[in-house]
C-alpha cells in the first residue's frame, strides 16, 4: 500500500511500501524523500534485482520510485531510515510470471522435490504440481526421483484458485508423446516408394519380419518379399537384430512396406549368369507327364526334358525307371529368355547310332525281318 502524502507528514514503519522522490544519486547510494523529515537511503545492491556497476545507470534525480521501508530508527540528533526495491521487483516480477503462464501453453520448470502423488516444479518462483500419471511418455524409465533438480518442459492444463493461491497442474506426459508423434511424422515423410534403405530385423512373426527403419518408424517385410523363393520358415532366412539393405516398396499411412527379394537375383538370373546351351547338369526330378518330365536344374528352376529326348532308342522306357526326386545328368540344349524357358535333353549324351548310318533314299539294302504286324514288317 503506497503510504505517501504530500499534504501530511508520514511516519515510517518496517515493511511499509512507499513511493518517494529521488534527490540525490551517488555511485553506491540513492537518497529518497518519502515525506518524513529525513530522506531514506537506498543502497547500489538494494535497487536492482540484477548487479549494478553504479547507482547511476538506472536512476537520475526527480524519478519517482516505489521503495520498501526496512529499517527505521529515532535517534536523538538524527533519524536512521533505510530503503529497498528488492521485494518489490520480486512480487513485480512474479506478478509479470503469474500473468504470462496458460493453460495449454508449454514452460520450463525446475523439479523441487518428489512428493507423493507426482512432483513439485518451479517455474520463476511461482509453484506448479505435476501428478506422477503425466511424468513420463513411451519407452521413458518410470523414475521420478530422478528428476529432481534437472529442468523439464510441461504444458499447463490447469489454473484454479485454492486456499486464496493459484494452485497450477501440468503435464510433461502429452509433451513427450506429441514430439515422439512429429518425430514419427517427419520420418515417415522422409521415406519415399523406391528408396533403399538400410534396417534392422526387430521381430519375426509367422506372416513375415518387422524391421526398424528409423528412431520412431517400423516396417513390415511380408513372408513373400523375403526371397524369391518360396519361404515356409521366415527364421530361415532372417534373424532378429540383423542389419541389412531393404527397398521400400509401399507406403501408405504410418504403414511401410519393404522388400528384400526386390534387391536379390531372381532364380532365373542365376540360371543365366551360371548356365549356357551345351552345359551338362546334374537336375531332379520334380514331375512326370506323358510328353515328358520336368526337371530341377537350380532352386525352383525347372527345364522340359522331353520324352523324344530321353533316349535315341524310341523303346528304351525312362519314364517308367525314374521316380520323383531321382537326379541324373542332362543337357541343355535351348534357353528361350523372353519366356524363361529352357529344354534339356539325355540322349544328347549318349552315342547316336544314328550318326554312322550311311544310306541314301533309292539305295538297295539287305535286312533281318525282326517281327511282321498287320500293315507291314519291322
Amino acid at each position: 500500500m503506497d503510504m505517501y502524502s504530500e499534504n501530511k507528514m508520514y511516519t515510517p514503519k518496517v515493511g511499509d511500501i512507499v513511493t518517494g522522490t529521488v534527490v540525490k544519486v551517488g555511485k553506491e547510494e540513492v537518497l529518497v524523500d518519502i515525506n518524513y523529515s529525513c530522506e531514506g537511503v537506498i543502497y547500489k545492491d538494494y535497487l536492482s534485482l540484477d548487479k549494478l556497476q553504479s547507482a547511476n545507470d538506472i536512476l537520475k534525480e526527480g524519478d519517482q520510485i516505489k521503495v520498501k521501508v526496512t529499517q527505521f530508527k529515532k535517534g536523538d540528533e538524527s533519524d536512521s531510515l533505510l530503503l529497498s526495491r528488492i521485494d518489490i521487483l520480486r512480487d513485480e516480477l512474479q506478478e509479470e510470471v503469474k500473468n504470462s503462464l496458460e493453460v495449454d501453453k508449454d514452460f520450463d520448470f525446475k523439479v523441487k522435490k518428489s512428493v507423493k502423488g507426482g512432483l513439485i516444479l518451479d517455474h520463476k518462483g511461482i509453484e506448479a504440481f505435476l501428478p506422477e500419471s503425466l511424468i513420463f511418455g513411451p519407452n521413458e524409465e518410470n523414475n521420478k526421483d530422478a528428476l529432481v533438480n534437472k529442468t523439464v518442459k510441461a504444458r499447463i492444463i490447469e489454473i484454479k484458485k485454492e486456499r486464496n493461491r493459484d494452485k497450477i497442474v501440468v503435464n510433461r506426459k502429452q509433451l513427450i508423446y506429441d514430439a515422439l508423434k512429429k518425430a514419427e511424422k517427419e520420418e515417415i515423410e522422409s521415406i519415399k516408394v523406391d528408396d533403399v534403405i538400410k534396417v534392422r530385423i526387430e521381430r519375426l512373426t509367422d506372416f513375415g519380419a518387422f524391421a526398424k527403419i528409423s528412431d520412431h518408424v517400423d516396417g513390415l517385410i511380408h513372408i513373400s518379399e523375403v526371397s524369391h523363393y518360396h519361404v515356409k520358415n521366415v527364421e530361415e532366412y532372417l534373424t532378429i537384430g540383423e542389419e541389412l539393405e531393404a527397398k521400400v516398396i509401399k507406403v501408405k499411412g504410418k504403414k511401410i512396406s519393404l522388400s528384400l527379394k526386390a534387391l536379390q537375383p531372381t532364380p532365373w538370373d542365376n540360371f543365366l549368369n551360371n548356365h549356357k546351351v551345351g552345359d551338362r547338369v546334374v537336375a531332379k526330378v520334380v514331375r512326370k507327364m506323358q510328353f515328358g518330365m520336368l526337371m530341377e536344374v537350380e532352386k525352383e528352376v525347372v527345364g522340359l526334358l522331353s520324352r523324344y529326348d530321353y533316349s535315341w532308342n524310341p523303346n528304351e522306357n525312362l519314364a517308367g525307371s525314374v521316380e520323383v526326386g531321382d537326379e541324373f545328368e542332362v543337357e541343355i540344349t535351348s534357353i528361350d529368355k523372353k519366356k524363361k524357358q529352357f529344354s534339356l535333353s539325355k540322349k544328347h549324351l549318349e552315342y547316336n547310332p544314328w550318326a554312322d548310318l550311311k544310306l541314301k533314299p533309292g539305295e538297295h539294302v539287305s535286312a533281318t525281318v525282326l517281327r511282321t504286324e498287320e500293315k507291314g514288317a519291322v
